[in-house]
């Protein structure tokens, strides 16, 4: 009973893995989505609308296109009061080639790590007196 269990168990997994229409369909039913459909336009840019054009003729008018939206309303927590290391900590905790992003503001000096932002995507913090928002 056991292996049965298992067995089907990799089987699905496999499926939802390898299966791209089952993996989208999935996706679609826990996440929020819209059609939208692309005016026709002159394939001009203007006042922040652009239509990318063939010859003069618009290649995605008319067409419907779905923008699908997985996460929710904060759903990634931003990093509201940060924490930071010193030089000699980071250097035991940080690999010698991880990529940061710097700020310098004032005369105060941070580096935020790329992997740690990507997993928050936002920094909410106050350097040389001035509040800012870090993101990635």
């Amino acid at each position: 009973m056991g292996k049965t269990i298992v067995v089907l168990l990799v089987g699905v997994i496999a499926v939802f893995v390898f299966v791209p229409g089952v993996r989208q369909t999935f996706t679609r039913m826990l996440s929020n989505s819209e059609t939208v459909v692309v005016p026709a336009n002159s394939g001009t840019a203007s006042a922040g609308n652009f239509s990318p054009s063939t010859s003069g003729q618009d290649t995605l008018a008319g067409q419907e296109l779905e923008i699908v939206t997985l996460l929710g309303y904060d759903a990634i927590p931003a990093i509201l009061d940060p924490q930071f290391l010193d030089a000699k900590q980071a250097q035991t905790q940080f690999q010698p080639n991880e990529q940061v992003l710097g700020l310098s503001i004032n005369g105060e000096n941070r580096a935020y790590s790329i992997p740690m932002l990507s997993r928050h995507e936002i920094v909410n913090d106050v350097v040389g007196g001035v509040p800012v928002a870090v993101t990635w």
